[in-house]
């Protein structure tokens, strides 16, 4: 079921929220062996919040991960939890220090993909991933500063969603540098859109937010839509292409040639990232990313008064070995871009490459969020279940 449908069951009485927590940490315990998604369970907690749940939340006895190293006092955290959503522990993520971080690590074992233990399910919020797409949970939380949700959704055959930038408040407020962006992972488009308008809006610990998200609705419409296969100088592969651009012939959208050209980002990224985390910048570093931020702003305003969306691979290649954990995807890597200007960004499944999920990015102007997701809706493809799920036993 979808998050929604489960607050709504646990709502009408059909199910009681213990119930639902007692199934999820029940699949925990049996798929994490295998998978090793599980930082750490919670289950007494998970158990003591359901007995006492209020049934009335939006999001009423909706199990979640959270990604590790989340500072318990994160506004996401604190609303979901308000809309009845019920944390069942912490979801694997990369060690600090790595040079990539599209992978996870419990400590002991490499995270794994559910549809190839053999593959990374990405990072860094990759234990939330894994989990998701294995429907162990509906939901897991994370943080996008260059590619932290929509990377592992791409990986996982799930959705990501990086909202403009302030979006969801985060517990250290804005940054200096710009790039992240707090939110949800999710197996189903709206229920990560709900999710994300219940945790939006300004908060004590982040007063500088944007204003609250209501759901939107945006009607559906012919969308016009501007796709590279590539925002830089690598290309993606061929798979990963061909399955895009069949989706986008299968679906009615209007494809639109209209010329783009980006700065790299691989120069501002790193200077803004620094900013971010306190280490501090040279002021030419500096001054040269704000630069590289300003161009491209200009130039994908320019590509938007053309277009309503632009599409990308989320990632050039499909789920890289799960034991290859320092290999850089990065180079020419589309989802940075749209961290540095921070753009509203979603990731959603278009198809299988050699029975890998492939991932769509849709990306809107800025403030228009409504519209990646609306577009996103009609573009996504259904995806079966992976070999290593709920429904596989």
């Amino acid at each position: 079921m979808t998050a929604r449908e489960t607050a709504a069951s646990v709502r009408s009485g059909n199910v009681t929220a213990l119930e639902v927590v007692e199934a999820a940490l029940d699949a925990a315990r049996r798929l994490d062996p295998l998978l090793h998604f599980v930082e750490e369970l919670d289950a007494e907690g998970a158990r003591r919040a359901a007995k006492r749940l209020d049934p009335a939340g939006p999001l009423a006895g909706v199990p979640f991960l959270i990604k590790a190293r989340t500072p318990p006092d994160s506004p996401i955290l604190e609303r979901l939890v308000t809309a009845g959503a019920i944390p069942i522990g912490w979801a694997t993520r990369a060690r600090p220090g790595a040079v990539s971080l599209t992978f996870g690590w419990n400590g002991r074992e490499y995270t794994r993909n559910p549809w190839d233990p053999e593959r990374s399910p990405g990072g860094s919020t990759a234990g939330g991933a894994a989990a998701v797409a294995a429907g162990v949970v509906p939901l897991a939380t994370g943080g996008d500063s260059g590619g932290s949700l929509r990377i592992p959704a791409a990986f996982c055959g799930i959705v990501g969603f990086k909202g403009t930038y302030g979006r969801v408040p985060r517990p250290g407020g804005r940054g200096l540098g710009g790039l992240t962006t707090a939110g949800v992972i999710g197996a189903d488009l709206d229920d990560v859109v709900l999710a994300t308008s219940i945790a939006s809006g300004p908060h004590r610990l982040d007063p500088s937010a944007l204003p609250h998200w209501p759901v939107p609705t945006e009607p559906t419409r012919r969308w016009r839509v501007a796709y590279f296969s590539t925002l830089g100088a690598c290309p993606a592969e061929e798979g990963v292409d061909r399955v895009l651009r069949e989706r986008l012939a299968a679906t009615d959208v209007q494809v639109v040639d209209v010329p783009l050209k980006l700065a790299p980002t691989d120069e501002a990224w790193p200077v803004l990232s620094a900013l971010d985390n306190g280490r501090g910048a040279e002021a030419a570093a500096a001054d040269r990313a704000c630069e590289i931020r300003d161009h491209n702003n200009t130039a994908l305003a320019d590509l938007f008064a053309v277009v309503d969306v632009l599409v990308t691979p989320t990632t050039l290649t499909v789920a890289h070995g799960y034991d290859r954990h320092e290999q850089s995807i990065v180079t020419g890597d589309p989802c940075w871009v749209f961290n540095v200007t921070g753009h509203p960004a979603v990731s959603i499944p278009a198809g299988l490459s050699n029975g890998l999920p492939v991932g769509m990015q849709v990306v809107a102007p800025h403030g228009a969020d409504a519209v990646a997701l609306a577009a996103a809706r009609q573009l996504q493809a259904d995806l079966s279940a992976p070999p290593i799920s709920t429904t596989c036993k």
